[in-house]
């Protein structure tokens, strides 16, 4: 299941640190994403994509992407196979143990990363260190989910020099309403 996550969330983040945004920021929103980040109140404008991704005898991983035109902020989770087109409710997490890159993540579940959007290009400059995402409504027949999220990451390099991004990126009160996801079966 790590190993899901892991690749998934490489691919994506490989993916999304090195295309430039081409679609318009007028998207409308089904759902709503809203957030405290480092004090200050956030609410997503564009959501990008928000999907089940089941893979036949190896589990499901679950991502939300939203945006504004600063941010970008993508959760992920994952659990065992599901018969329905669904996460199980309940809380999941992720915890960096030991920023040792040797040492593997313990009883984590969950990811969380966040870009910053520049000229057209997403920089990914912090690390996560510690998370959670709990999913509180899942409806497989509407497919709509709704939860609660957090976390908190820490500045491992810069990789622009347009903006000033801080040494400490915290997310607070985050919550995502109705959103609409997809589901893909692998």
């Amino acid at each position: 299941m790590k190993k899901l996550l892991s690749i998934g969330l490489l691919s994506l983040s490989v993916l999304f640190a090195s295309c430039s945004s081409d679609e318009s920021e007028e998207n409308s929103l089904d759902g709503s994403v809203t957030a405290t980040i480092n004090g200050n109140a956030w609410k997503a404008t564009k959501i990008t994509s928000v999907t089940l991704i089941k893979v036949s005898g190896g589990g499901q991983r679950f991502d939300i992407n939203v945006e504004d035109k600063s941010q970008m902020i993508l959760l992920a989770c994952e659990s065992e196979l599901t018969a329905k087109d669904a996460m199980p409710l309940k809380e999941y997490t992720f915890t960096d143990e030991d920023n040792d890159v040797d040492t593997p993540i313990v009883n984590s579940d969950a990811l969380f990363l966040n870009y910053y959007l520049v000229d057209g290009n997403s920089y990914g400059e912090h690390f996560p260190k510690t998370g959670k995402i709990t999913i509180t409504a899942m409806d497989p027949e509407k497919k709509t989910v709704s939860g609660t999220f957090s976390f908190k990451a820490e500045k491992v390099g810069a990789l622009q020099t347009k903006i000033v991004t801080p040494e400490v990126f915290e997310v607070t009160n985050g919550v995502f309403k109705n959103l609409p996801y997809t589901v893909y079966a692998q």
